[in-house]
């Protein structure tokens, strides 16, 4: 008897190891068919923008394994099709996707792609970072905003608007801007309602600096678009 489960446990030890070296194959040539050309980089900081800004990238713990999953939560075909795009240059991967009344959920599950996201940025609601290590890439930094504004702006006559609860990211992306000579007004909002985070705004007003967003980043985003060009007379 203790020589046939010793023998189940050499078994098992075995049909381990051979699954672990075959799943470390498959991960060794994911990663090498990353794309990682200037083109694909600036790609990938507006898939980081995206993610930060209706998005989730988890490594979640389970019984025996941990699980890696990526959503993006567009409510536009021209934002959902760009990323879909994206992803699949970059990763080769092609994300379900499912229709919830206006918004999409799009999903796709690989260790790899989330290792790789974390090497660039956080993720998260309050804790997102910018990809800045991209950043030195011409046209990354402006790839990251458009996204980023194409998930989380409010747009209307008048202003270009974003809210988030994460009062770090919301700076810098205001002194990006300032940099960019498009002149914004940043304010955090504290509500009287302990349990809610404080709130940190962006608001574009000036005409000529919503024109300057409008040439230099824009959207991906067809509502979006169509009301900053008409508030623009263009």
């Amino acid at each position: 008897m203790l020589l046939n489960k010793l023998g189940i446990m050499n078994f098992s030890r075995r049909n381990k190891k051979v699954a672990l070296a075959r799943w470390n194959r498959v991960h060794a040539k994911e990663k090498e068919g990353i794309s990682s050309n200037s083109n694909s980089l600036i790609m990938k900081a507006a898939i980081c923008g995206f993610l930060a800004g209706d998005g989730s990238v988890q490594k979640r713990k389970e019984k025996t394994f941990y699980h890696y999953q990526i959503d993006f939560f567009p409510d536009d075909d021209i934002m959902m099709d760009t990323y879909i795009r994206q992803i699949k240059t970059i990763y080769n991967k092609i994300p379900r996707v499912k229709k919830d009344n206006k918004f999409y959920s799009v999903r796709f599950t690989s260790k790899i792609v989330v290792e790789d996201l974390y090497n660039l940025a956080e993720f998260g609601l309050k804790k997102w970072t910018l990809p800045k290590i991209l950043f030195r890439i011409s046209g990354a930094k402006e790839n990251w905003l458009k996204a980023f504004f194409s998930a989380e702006a409010y747009v209307n006559s008048k202003s270009i608007k974003v809210q988030t609860i994460n009062l770090n990211g919301m700076k810098e992306i205001s002194n990006i801007l300032n940099n960019m000579g498009i002149d914004n007004n940043y304010y955090e909002y504290n509500s009287k309602k302990k349990s809610e985070s404080p709130v940190g705004i962006i608001f574009i007003l000036k005409k000529e600096s919503r024109l300057r967003f409008y040439n230099w980043i824009g959207f991906w985003h067809s509502k979006k678009t169509k009301t900053l060009k008409e508030s623009l007379g263009l």
